[in-house]
């Protein structure tokens, strides 16, 4: 099934369980909605569970224009999908990426949020980093550009991916499999239009406290 966001992007959702209170799940740079297959599974017992491709993922579209993906569009994306299915207010789940997404829905929707999780956004935040920050996402951008199953394997072997490998080794090997079927378009494009653009939590403290 397919959403169509505010510029006519479609963006590719599936649900699971049919009552209980909503449950949107919102998927991290090296993943795709399918990465969310245990919580669905899980909370899908007693929950409307929803996850979606992001713009730049198959199934969901990819567009070639680096100026149609930003932290904005990722937020409005989200909240897309609810409108899709006609859901007024859900719990709001993102990781990493997604987890950027899920504050920002809730700082510009939050009539529409019953909750908001947000795991593992720290990345990229502190200012002294930032243009540490800024310069390896347009590496990590050119990379997959070029070469994204290829890159994928570095990728997957960085400092913030051992340790999964570690604790998680089937799981990990899910992740690297569907990490290296990321599209060169839509992962460069990702990098360098939300990621590399995104603000720190510092720029929106005012913000933040007024939630």
């Amino acid at each position: 099934m397919y959403a169509v966001a505010g510029d006519g992007t479609r963006l590719y959702y599936e649900t699971a369980g049919e009552d209980g209170t909503p449950i949107l799940f919102v998927h991290e740079f090296g993943g795709n909605y399918d990465a969310w297959e245990p919580q669905m599974s899980f909370f899908a017992r007693r929950h409307r569970c929803i996850t979606y491709a992001a713009r730049g993922y198959a199934p969901s579209e990819i567009p070639a224009d680096v100026e149609r993906y930003s932290q904005a569009l990722a937020a409005s994306d989200a909240l897309c999908v609810l409108d899709a299915l006609g859901i007024e207010r859900a719990h709001v789940v993102g990781l990493s990426m997604g987890g950027f997404a899920t504050l920002h829905f809730g700082l510009n929707y939050p009539g529409r949020a019953l909750s908001l999780t947000v795991a593992g956004a720290g990345y990229g935040t502190e200012r002294e980093t930032a243009d540490y920050f800024r310069n390896t996402s347009l590496k990590v951008a050119d990379n997959f550009e070029r070469d994204p199953a290829g890159f994928s394997k570095v990728y997957a072997l960085g400092a913030s991916r051992v340790q999964f490998q570690n604790k998680d080794p089937r799981g990990w090997a899910a992740f690297a499999e569907r990490l290296s079927h990321h599209s060169a378009v839509g992962a460069a494009n990702t990098m360098r239009g939300v990621q590399c653009r995104r603000p720190s939590f510092w720029d929106l403290e005012d913000e933040l406290k007024r939630m």
